[in-house]
């Protein structure tokens, strides 16, 4: 069963919400500039958004537009939220080659949240990332080695942005050469 465009972002966004916790509409909001009843009626799906609008909300969570409609298909076909979890990350892992066999069982951990637990806050995850590295035990070794391949990926993604925005910059330096030339020709075949 196909679903529409509208009905897939919507479904992602609500997803991501939702993993962001308390706050999260308000922190998109005002991050993306976006005003909080328009947004509001899109979660709330009284209005689809525009896709200036839904691109911006794509990147709030560092995703392609694409990548979100993605996401909403797997959720909108019923596929385990958690197993979206582990597939990303085994996904992040398998892009690094150079990790070693240990690092690689990360994909094995269970990502699913406990209910009855409110989802950390950044503060919380960072002390908790601390604990892991500074405890021994190879375990900081693992993290080590997946905050790495976690920047090397967030870098990597920056950089090729950087480099669409130079290569437009680029062509239109070039379209404009091209029509000065064109002005040119017509104003030399006048004059001959």
């Amino acid at each position: 069963m196909t679903q529409s465009v509208a009905k897939q972002f919507h479904a992602a966004l609500i997803h991501l919400l939702s993993e962001e916790g308390r706050g999260a509409q308000t922190r998109l909001a005002n991050e993306q500039q976006i005003d909080r009843g328009y947004l509001n009626a899109i979660v709330k799906q009284r209005k689809p958004g525009s896709d200036k609008i839904r691109e911006r909300i794509a990147d709030h969570f560092k995703m392609t537009f694409e990548e979100m409609l993605s996401l909403g298909r797997r959720i909108l076909g019923g596929e385990d939220i958690f197993v979206l979890k582990r597939n990303k990350m085994t996904e992040v892992v398998s892009s690094f080659p150079h990790l070693n066999e240990q690092t690689k069982d990360i994909s094995k951990l269970d990502l699913a949240q406990k209910q009855e637990l409110s989802p950390s806050s950044v503060p919380d995850k960072i002390i908790q990332v601390i604990g892991i590295l500074s405890a021994g035990g190879g375990y900081d070794k693992l993290m080590s080695d997946f905050i790495g391949a976690v920047h090397d990926m967030v870098s990597t993604k920056k950089e090729n942005e950087s480099l669409k925005n130079q290569l437009r910059e680029i062509e239109e330096r070039l379209a404009i050469l091209e029509r000065e030339i064109d002005c040119e020709k017509e104003n030399m075949q006048k004059l001959a």
